[in-house]
């Protein structure tokens, strides 16, 4: 989320490398959308993101689990740390608790 964002900008320092992943659902997000998205936090990185950050779009497989594929990508990745800016709920989502329990590193949640 946009919000997520802002917080996570507050806590990296300039010599961190900010790798920003949006998991495309690909039964709810059109072409455009992910156009719209990938814009906005492209001028967002270069404006105020730490130099070498990069944005990118993982396309879920139809048919899979959101859930796994953002713990298989974690886990899999060589950060130090992996933070997380669910849509705000009174209560955590099952996404969210399952990538709390799941991912191997230090989990960043930014609630908005």
């Amino acid at each position: 989320s946009k919000r997520g964002f802002d917080i996570l900008m507050r806590l990296v320092n300039p010599r961190d490398r900010v790798e920003l992943v949006y998991f495309a659902n690909q039964e709810i997000s059109s072409a455009q959308d992910k156009y719209v998205i990938q814009d906005y936090y492209n001028k967002e990185l270069q404006e105020v993101g730490p130099v070498n950050s990069e944005f990118k779009i993982i396309d879920c497989p139809p048919h899979s689990d959101l859930c796994a594929t953002i713990i298989n990508y974690a886990n899999e990745s060589t950060a130090d740390v992996f933070a997380i800016a669910p849509r705000a709920t009174r209560t955590p989502s099952s996404i969210t608790s399952d990538i709390l329990n799941s991912v191997l590193m230090t989990v960043l949640l930014c609630k908005n």
